[in-house]
């Protein structure tokens, strides 16, 4: 498996986003890929 880096510029943001989830980050990331990647098709 592939491991990349995420760099979150703006923290208010990603605060938002870390008390919004409700399992582990990884896995509502690539969650929310999914449902992006999805929408295009």
């Amino acid at each position: 498996m592939k491991k990349y880096l995420l760099l979150i510029e703006d923290e208010k943001l990603w605060e938002k986003f870390k008390d919004s989830i409700k399992r582990d980050i990884n896995t509502e990331l690539i969650e929310l890929i999914k449902e992006k990647v999805s929408r295009k098709k």
